[in-house]
């Protein structure tokens, strides 16, 4: 009888520690569930406010484009409805003048969008196109 009762506290105290040590590496790997939980959940975030971010300036960006679209519209139908040529040939001052400040504006226009969209793509802040 002492000897069932040796075996069957030996048993329980072997079963007991299995279970310890069960129990201290599902606590291990509850705390490395957690951790990568909580930077998947950083994560998403980042990317919604980035998703969020892109979503604004591409709205903008199609606002603009409208905006250039309707303006663009608006000069040609200028050109169609005038014959510059018949009218640079009867007062070459008034044209030229409109003609040399118009793409005077034009290009200041491009330059300016040029340097924008060099210093976007310039991570590092240098000028230094390589």
């Amino acid at each position: 009888m002492n000897q069932i009762l040796i075996g069957v506290i030996l048993m329980m105290g072997l079963g007991g520690y299995f279970l310890y040590n069960q129990n201290t590496t599902l606590k291990a790997e509850n705390q490395a569930y957690e951790l990568r939980d909580q930077v998947q959940k950083e994560t998403i975030e980042a990317q919604q406010k980035s998703f969020a971010t892109q979503t604004s300036a591409l709205n903008n960006m199609t606002a603009r484009n409208a905006e250039i679209e309707g303006e663009m519209s608006r000069y040609l139908d200028i050109f169609r409805r005038h014959n510059l040529n018949k009218l640079a040939l009867a007062k070459p001052g008034l044209i030229e003048t409109r003609v040399n400040n118009g793409t005077k504006d034009v290009f200041d226009s491009i330059e300016s969008d040029s340097k924008e969209l060099d210093s976007l793509d310039n991570v590092n802040g240098s000028t230094d196109p390589d």
